[in-house]
């Protein structure tokens, strides 16, 4: 039997871990310049944010689980100002159009890589990196 049908499970998705000290202004962000969508599902008793996700995919897809997460679970904590994650696209180039048009300035050029494709990298408003590859 092969290690796969031994070990009993499999993951379904896999989302990094967004912290930020604003949850509000960080949904704001993902909202207006990435054209996403949020759901701040925890507050403390002063209204701030504990636990929340952004994502692409619409809320009424997203809340089926027809589709995989794609978006980032965020809590309350220091941003880590890294790279934090990987995330392939479809249509890259109308993805850096939208961005800049909103007027966001912190996204690289396209650069056409030697494997074949073509990558770009967003700074959040919280100072993460968004590494984008199609």
């Amino acid at each position: 039997m092969s290690r796969f049908g031994e070990k009993g499970y499999y993951v379904k998705e896999n989302a990094a871990v967004y912290f930020t000290k604003n949850m509000d202004d960080t949904v704001k962000w993902f909202e207006d310049i990435l054209g996403w969508y949020s759901n701040v599902v925890e507050r403390d008793e002063q209204g701030n944010g504990c636990y929340g996700a952004v994502f692409e995919m619409i809320p009424e897809v997203e809340i089926t689980h027809l589709a995989p997460f794609t978006g980032f679970h965020m809590f309350y904590g220091e941003p880590a100002k890294e790279v934090i994650s990987f995330m392939q696209v479809q249509g890259i180039e109308n993805m850096h159009e939208y961005i800049t048009a909103k007027g966001w300035d912190k996204i690289t050029e396209i650069v056409h890589q030697p494997w074949g494709g073509k990558t770009c990298e967003i700074t959040t408003i919280d100072g993460y990196i968004i590494r984008i590859f199609e």
